[in-house]
């Protein structure tokens, strides 16, 4: 049985790792090995999550709407952002409850996740996710900040 983690996940969290292991059995860094993020839970139910690759392309012009479809492509595949409201299901089964996401079918969805702390560490698990591969577990691995 896993242990409550309520109190323990309110801060600000910094990724470490986004982790998936491959179809031979490798551990692949899905956004790299030196991909960065933010995680933030609130003592009130809020949430925010922020997922990225560090060698994202930049766009050639500055304007934010000024974009290739294949720059806003990268972009968007390149960038992992949501938040919501969240809370614990039961012992160590976090839930988002997603109000705004750069992934529009997240709109409005729980998204769970299964989390252990230990120390300063964060560790989050998907349950089995669909992708272009098949099924697929993400860990991400987050260390305390505040």
């Amino acid at each position: 049985m896993r242990e409550s983690v309520k109190d323990k996940v309110v801060g600000t969290w910094k990724l470490i790792s986004w982790t998936f292991t491959g179809e031979h059995g490798e551990l692949i860094d899905y956004f790299g090995k030196d991909a960065t993020g933010v995680l933030m839970y609130d003592e009130a139910g809020n949430m925010n999550a922020q997922l990225m690759r560090n060698d994202r392309k930049r766009f050639a012009s500055d304007g934010i709407n000024s974009g290739t479809a294949e720059e806003a492509k990268g972009a968007f595949l390149s960038y992992l952002a949501y938040f919501g409201r969240y809370f614990e299901r039961q012992p160590g089964e976090i839930v988002h409850v997603v109000e705004g996401s750069l992934f529009p079918n997240w709109l409005g969805m729980e998204q769970v996740r299964f989390a252990t702390v230990k120390d300063n560490i964060l560790q989050v698990s998907t349950p089995p996710v669909p992708t272009q591969t098949g099924e697929t577990v993400f860990t991400v691995t987050w260390e305390k900040v505040v």
